[in-house]
């Protein structure tokens, strides 16, 4: 059984490493820990890679973009509030933002759908299509601490799980039901934090 756990560890350690390093930024996300940012990118950096091989290739795009947005929300986090101020305030989606981003995420990942299908040998093109572009959505929502980001990352975490399953990436796909449980502790934490700053 020892044997059987190290030659796995050994075959998939590269998917092990990102693993920890991705769960583990999402887990101080959920505490608006500014570590988040810089632990998450070691974990983004490998997910390029495993998403490349795997010929997931919007979940490549979508770690290349949250490759800069952990660089963006770092900084803003630092120093994107108004005057400059570290970014410490949560705030809820507008009926507005609901509107742009349904609009914005329904046409791009009918799009990108459309073209991973036609012009690539994309495993599963327009369910990687849907999760790349909320996923776009959802981390440009957490960068500007928007409550509601977490609602999105619950649903995209959910179809990750099965995605990554049938792809026989099964740490990751794991790692995605984690996901699925810190994005559900992450509002709730988030939710709490933001009453307490409301009263």
């Amino acid at each position: 059984m020892i044997d059987l756990i190290i030659n796995w560890i050994l075959a998939n350690y590269i998917e092990l490493i990102g693993f920890v390093f991705s769960a583990l930024g999402v887990w101080l996300t959920t505490k608006q820990k500014i570590w988040c940012w810089s632990i998450s990118l070691v974990g983004v950096i490998i997910y390029i890679y495993i998403f490349f091989i795997s010929k997931l290739y919007a979940d490549f795009g979508l770690q290349i973009f949250y490759l800069f947005m952990t660089i963006y929300g770092w900084y803003y986090w630092l120093h994107g509030g108004q005057n400059n101020q570290v970014l410490d305030k949560i705030s809820r989606i507008t009926k507005k933002q609901i509107i742009i981003y349904l609009i914005i995420g329904i046409t791009t990942q009918t799009i990108l759908g459309y073209l991973l299908f036609k012009y690539t040998d994309a495993a599963f093109p327009f369910w990687d299509s849907v999760v790349g572009i909320w996923g776009i959505i959802a981390t440009y929502m957490m960068a500007k601490k928007i409550l509601e980001h977490w609602i999105a990352w619950i649903i995209i975490d959910i179809m990750c799980v099965t995605i990554y399953f049938f792809k026989d990436l099964y740490l990751t796909s794991i790692l995605y039901l984690i996901f699925t449980l810190l994005a559900i502790l992450g509002y709730y934490n988030w939710r709490k934090d933001l009453s307490k700053q409301e009263s």
